[in-house]
């Protein structure tokens, strides 16, 4: 697995890099200091559409990773980065996201014949 950073945020990894503040290597932002691989990255962009949603998706892994270390601190200040992302930019095609589901059975009278 490869890292790489420009400084001149030319592509879409190093945006995402910069932001999550993983920039130097064998000094990321995971437990023991962890580098996000070029091709995690990559992957995240390609999922979430942007790179401003693999930020925010990047954040949501952050949080995950840390309070399986039982860092709520650290988990908890990454959640609330990937929030703001979120409601600045969005979800991607890949997020996972909640919302209300409308029954779609014979005894449901809200839905439209045609939706089913």
């Amino acid at each position: 697995m490869s890292f790489t950073y420009d400084s001149t945020l030319a592509g879409n990894s190093d945006k995402v890099r910069f932001h999550l503040q993983d920039t130097g290597k064998d000094d990321g932002p995971k437990p023991n200091k962890v580098n996000f691989t070029d091709e995690e990255l990559d992957g995240l962009v390609t999922t979430e559409g942007s790179w401003s949603r693999a930020v925010a998706a990047g954040f949501e892994i952050l949080a995950a990773a840390w309070m399986r270390y039982l860092r709520a601190d650290i988990a908890k200040a990454y959640q609330a980065q990937a929030t703001s992302w979120r409601k600045r930019y969005g979800t991607g095609s890949g997020a996972v996201q909640s919302r209300a589901v409308t029954r779609a059975d014979a005894y449901s009278d809200d839905l439209d014949t045609v939706t089913v």
